[in-house]
């Protein structure tokens, strides 16, 4: 055998084994299947930002959709292949839907409930606070500019200013929202509310509901608000007017504390002590809690 084939026949061999190394250790790269192993929320707010979390594997190709009311859908940052994060308002009391789509098809979702808003008030009587429930369901306008006010902190060191007690058949009321500790009136920063009229919403102005105060205008409510201390049936009339009630104490959860703020003795329906507007009760704080 000549050298020129002794070196031809080497390559061959050499070739050969090379194709059987790469045979014998040749492996099929399986792309990973998109699957959820849980989706999860933090607190679900009306109306404020609120979180949801979907876990699993081979998540970054997968469409997540949020449904349900929700407004301002946004993907948080940080998210990768086992967890990713989203962010929503919910704008209504619809279950917030978390879907979970790859390849076209629905692997799966979850629906969460978003609860009725509620509103703790702090006052100084006592360490019990006010806790009201808001219905947008019934009255979206009035709770949606009464939560404008409350998430300003405008009503932070207000006076419950005016006290009106039951007198010869007459009626009782706890009103708010617009004096400062000091008894000047603090202007409203939103603009003036359209009446959402109890002919309308179906709510009445029964003991301890909390609803929009206003001039003898029906679109002029802007952020003072009243509790009823009695049931108020005249303030729901006439049909298509009255008094727009937005949400009620709840029950066991701040009665007694309303109750007593329109115990104060009043003077032309103003609480003596005090200069003025400057009511012996305030309304510390408002934060809505849920």
């Amino acid at each position: 055998m000549t050298i020129k084939n002794v070196t031809r026949y080497a390559l061959v061999l050499l070739l050969g084994a090379l194709s059987a190394c790469g045979s014998e250790n040749a492996t099929t790269v399986v792309a990973p299947v998109t699957s959820v192993d849980t989706i999860t929320a933090g607190k679900i707010m009306y109306s404020r930002p609120s979180y949801f979390t979907v876990n699993g594997t081979a998540l970054t190709g997968a469409k997540v959709t949020v449904s349900g009311g929700c407004s301002t859908v946004s993907e948080v940052v940080g998210g990768n292949a086992t967890a990713r994060r989203f962010s929503c308002s919910p704008q209504s009391l619809n279950d917030v839907v978390i879907s979970v789509t790859s390849g076209g098809t629905e692997i799966t979702h979850a629906a969460f409930t978003v609860p009725k808003p509620q509103v703790t008030f702090t006052t100084d009587v006592g360490s019990t606070p006010i806790v009201v429930e808001l219905d947008p369901s019934k009255a979206p306008k009035s709770v949606n500019n009464f939560l404008l006010y409350v998430w300003d902190g405008f009503y932070t060191n207000t006076n419950f200013h005016r006290v009106v007690t039951v007198l010869g058949g007459g009626f009782g009321i706890v009103q708010g929202g617009g004096y400062g500790t000091n008894g000047v009136i603090k202007s409203a920063s939103h603009p003036t509310l359209e009446l959402e009229p109890p002919s309308v919403t179906g709510l009445s102005n029964v003991a301890f509901t909390i609803a929009m105060a206003r001039t003898s205008a029906l679109n002029s409510a802007t952020s003072q608000f009243y509790f009823n201390t009695v049931n108020n049936a005249s303030f729901d009339l006439p049909a298509g007017q009255g008094y727009a009630v937005f949400g009620t104490v709840v029950s066991g959860k701040g009665e007694d504390v309303v109750a007593a703020i329109g115990a104060v003795t009043v003077t032309s329906n103003v609480p003596e002590t005090g200069k003025g507007l400057s009511a012996p009760h305030v309304l510390l704080s408002a934060v809505q809690t849920q």
